[in-house]
């Protein structure tokens, strides 16, 4: 399990979380991991616990690292933010 990493987008908070999967038996040992990830998003307020909601990023190629999904975790809380996925917002934070 990974250290949760945060950005700061838009006057939103964004933690993501890179869960790594375990390979399968006939992957080869170097490849490429497959990593569940999360991202919560939340108002940025100084000293306050304010509300939060938790995504789960759609299924995503194999990844050479965590940082690089951790990059695609970003990217993805970042497009909800902009509105641009559908079904998702956080209109209500």
């Amino acid at each position: 399990m990974s250290t949760p990493l945060s950005d700061h987008y838009k006057g939103y908070e964004i933690n993501v979380q890179a869960l790594r999967r375990a390979k399968d038996r006939d992957e080869p040992e170097d490849g490429p991991r497959h990593f569940d990830i999360v991202v919560t998003i939340a108002k940025s307020a100084h000293g306050e616990n304010g509300r939060s909601i938790m995504f789960g990023v759609p299924e995503q190629e194999p990844f050479e690292s965590p940082i690089d999904a951790t990059r695609a975790g970003i990217d993805y809380a970042r497009q909800i933010i902009d509105n641009k996925v559908e079904g998702h917002s956080v209109e209500d934070l």
